[in-house]
């Protein structure tokens, strides 16, 4: 049984299980089996990273059950011998020293996990009942990655997620300790910071120590520096992070001015960070505290999201910052005049083949029946900022657009030079502002942090900042859909399946390209701006 409540006294419960009494009950099957599915690998192997293409054959496979055989299924080849694979990302890479040929098709058995979404719900004669969702997309070939179920009567007072092989289910939380011979109050442990999003238990270890080679900082303080591990899962791999086996990161300094973030060393030779922060500011500040010692966390997923907050309706919208609104006012005028104009979509990915700018011009050509919108496609993949502005010049301005959208966000992130994003971003919007073009800059979804070194929700934050006063330093209209993304789980939902084409940073199906809610918000969230 779970218990979960708000600190005015409401709370609620939730049995999972057999429950003797009839009550409400959540059993989730956890895993699917797949036999004799015939793949061809995607690569060779290179001796580092072993993630393959995203998507073969399933991601969230279960560690331990692939099987590779030929495709007559008369020899099975052997792991780490005759390939290498990717549980996590569910991908699979020929090894150089192995016996797969090039471009062979084998026989593959394996399992991946479900996840779901269920629905605790409050009926009107005051009993609650748990609404079941899918564990499948509506499309057989997307990821399993679905949606919280509809409900039709009764109010929704929680999403509980459950799968990928978790056996309990956790309402988050989190608990520092130390072994510092001092720490005999709370001031004497440093605070967590942030918020963590890992759907994974956790015990993060800190060492601290002293830093013999920068002995005092300019205060004439003693210097710290770090190193963390971290038990738990090893996505990727099929051993769990134990005490007696751990990974640490590099020593990094313990600075006075700021948080630590809490990593762990991934498997993907990069330190990733689920989101939580040790704030030292209170050991700092104490006379002649010592700071060397060992710290632990133990953190616990978010699985029960609240939804009470919303009985009464919620707007995604609402949480998105929409900013200068009166620089698109000649832009309305000319939409609403009948008048032929251009939307010129300037970015990456998420611009060309997401899902949001095919709803925003159907809905302007449906609301402005009078006017003929074309729209020119400046778009390209993986590309940032840094391109964009050798681009404008020569492919944005001859088509002459009458508006442009800019949606760079995700791969400036992920790029991680913050500094070569601004300078390439002042350029691109100081050459639209000479140009005299009306202009909207975006940020929208996040990313898997176990994708890029950058992915941090820190560091997305960190950039969706700088975009925001960007916009407001040059007067350009500016869509947040960041904000909305980093809090969907005060919408019921879990970050990583909103991220439905790859579960890296594509927000909508890879074959479907309607499913998915995060890009139909982004495009009411523009369309907002431009009533």
């Amino acid at each position: 049984m779970a218990e979960y409540g708000k600190s005015d006294g409401r709370a609620f419960r939730v049995c999972y299980g057999h429950d003797s009494r009839g009550r409400s009950k959540i059993v989730h099957e956890s895993k699917l089996s797949y036999s004799r599915r015939r793949h061809g690998l995607p690569s060779g192997w290179n001796g580092e990273d072993i993630r393959g293409s995203g998507g073969m054959p399933y991601q969230r496979m279960v560690p331990g059950s692939l099987q590779v055989y030929t495709k007559d299924r008369t020899k099975r080849y052997i792991a780490n011998r005759d390939y290498t694979y990717d549980s996590y990302w569910g991908t699979i890479k020929r090894h150089p020293e192995g016996t797969i040929d090039a471009g062979e098709v084998l026989s593959l058995d394996y399992a991946v996990w479900l996840c779901r979404y269920d629905a605790i719900v409050l009926l009107a004669d005051g009993t609650i009942r748990v609404v079941e969702g899918d564990s499948e997309a509506p499309e057989s070939r997307e990821l399993l990655l679905p949606e919280p179920p509809e409900v039709r009567e009764g109010f929704v007072l929680a999403h509980v997620f459950t799968g990928w092989g978790q056996t309990s289910v956790y309402g988050g939380g989190s608990v520092v300790s130390t072994n510092r011979s001092e720490a005999s109050d709370s001031l004497a442990v440093p605070r967590l910071a942030g918020r963590y999003v890992d759907m994974e238990e956790r015990e993060y270890i800190i060492a601290v120590s002293a830093d013999q080679e920068h002995e005092e900082d300019v205060r004439s303080r003693p210097t710290y520096k770090a190193r963390i591990a971290a038990t738990g899962a090893d996505y990727g791999m099929d051993e769990s992070l134990t005490l007696a086996a751990l990974r640490w990161t590099e020593d990094v300094p313990l600075r006075s001015d700021r948080n630590l973030p809490l990593l762990l060393q991934s498997a993907y030779q990069f330190p990733v960070s689920w989101g939580l922060e040790l704030d030292f500011s209170s050991l700092w500040q104490a006379e002649g505290a010592d700071l060397a010692g060992e710290y632990r966390v133990r953190a616990y997923p978010e699985m029960i999201f609240d939804r009470r907050e919303a009985l009464g309706g919620s707007n995604p919208v609402a949480s998105i910052p929409l900013e200068q609104r009166e620089h698109l006012d000649g832009f309305r005028k000319k939409l609403a005049s009948g008048a032929s104009l251009r939307i010129a979509f300037f970015g990456a990915s998420n611009a060309r083949s997401g899902l949001w700018p095919y709803w925003l011009m159907k809905s302007l050509r449906d609301t402005y029946p009078q006017s003929t919108i074309s729209t020119s496609s400046i778009t390209y993949g993986g590309e940032e900022m840094r391109h964009g502005q050798h681009r404008f010049r020569s492919e944005v301005v001859p088509v002459t657009p009458d508006l442009i959208i800019i949606e760079y966000f995700i791969n400036d992130v992920c790029h991680g030079d913050i500094d070569e994003t601004e300078q390439a971003a002042r350029y691109i919007l100081s050459s639209i502002r000479d140009e005299g073009i009306p202009c909207i800059l975006l940020t929208n979804n996040g990313a898997n942090p176990l994708f890029s070194k950058h992915g941090a929700s820190a560091n997305f934050q960190k950039y969706h900042d700088l975009y925001r006063s960007l916009a407001a330093e040059y007067g350009v209209a500016f869509v947040g859909g960041y904000s909305y993304f980093s809090k969907l789980h005060e919408y019921g939902k879990y970050f990583i399946t909103e991220l439905k084409g790859n579960m890296v940073n594509h927000p909508y199906g890879l074959v479907d390209r309607n499913w998915g809610l995060f890009d139909p918000v982004l495009c009411n969230a523009i369309l907002t701006m431009l009533e």
